[in-house]
């Protein structure tokens, strides 16, 4: 299968110690995605720019052949991401100015010498994110490598060192053991102080939703009790406007004389019946009657 313009599955899955072992190295069709991605954004251009063929001694790693030969869970040679490159004909320190000169968009690139025939260059490419890491790996006396420290592009680029003798064609040896620093794991979104916030949010809004409720009701009890008071002073205004004038209709009616009583003060109430009109009558006429005598 050909993976891009220069590469092929097979290259990317080539593997001495799995051939050797039997160890079965078949990627997936997500590593596979990752290999042709890493070959597309980096080895390609590279393969362009050098004009000499690039070497693949080590790409995808299946587990069990990653476990075999000691490397990180986490490896990106497990993921499809990663290929330990060489090209000879050219110095490795060589190879590996030139993707830092190109910027290409690797991941991580790391120069790795582990004495002076055996060397080359490891690159990787995330489709996540590139961080764009530049390493120099350090290898104790047991050629085992004891740290990958990062340097500046300029470091990097200012690094030489004495030119090889006795390499045939600049042929250089490759042992394939884990040879990166195990990828640490990006940075995971704080869920816990994002669902901590959003409790805050919700506790903060469910209070506010409830004082908002309370200032109603106590605005509608109020208003309630406004519209009672009125009501209570208009009625006690009506029964305080009704009252001097039934009190005052009361003692006109009490204190009113009549044609009789007028003008005597205290006197009795006059009789004003029929047989009292005949008494008074009769008086009337035995006076008129005495004075002719």
């Amino acid at each position: 299968m050909q993976l891009s313009k220069h590469f092929g599955l097979e290259e990317l899955t080539r593997s001495e110690t799995a051939r050797r072992e039997g160890i079965p190295n078949a990627p997936e069709e997500a590593q596979v995605a990752n290999l042709r991605t890493l070959c597309e954004q980096v080895l390609d251009p590279l393969r362009d720019a050098v004009g000499m063929a690039i070497k693949v001694n080590s790409g995808y790693r299946s587990v069990k052949l990653n476990q075999r030969i000691g490397g990180a869970a986490n490896s990106q040679h497990v993921q499809g991401m990663a290929a330990d490159i060489q090209a000879p004909g050219m110095r490795v320190l060589d190879l590996f100015k030139r993707v830092i000169e190109l910027r290409l968009p690797f991941d991580q690139i790391i120069y790795e010498a582990q004495n002076a025939r055996t060397k080359w260059v490891h690159v990787s490419h995330s489709g996540a994110g590139n961080r764009s890491e530049i390493r120099i790996a350090k290898f104790g006396a047991n050629g085992k490598p004891i740290g990958y420290p990062i340097v500046a592009a300029a470091q990097a680029l200012a690094m030489d060192e004495p030119l090889e003798r006795g390499i045939a064609v600049l042929e250089y040896d490759y042992v394939e053991m884990d040879d990166a620093p195990a990828a640490k794991p990006r940075a995971p979104v704080k869920k816990r102080a994002v669902k901590a916030k959003t409790k805050v949010k919700a506790k903060a809004g469910a209070k506010a939703e409830a004082g908002a409720r309370v200032n109603v009701q106590a605005k509608a009890r109020k208003a309630k009790s406004g519209r009672k008071a009125a009501v209570r002073t208009k009625a006690t205004a009506k029964k305080t406007a009704k009252a001097p004038a039934n009190k005052l209709a009361n003692l006109t009616a009490r204190k009113a004389p009549t044609k009789a009583t007028k003008g005597r003060k205290g006197a009795p109430r006059a009789h004003t019946t029929k047989e009292t009109s005949v008494k008074g009558a009769a008086r009337t006429t035995g006076r008129a009657r005495a004075r002719r005598r």
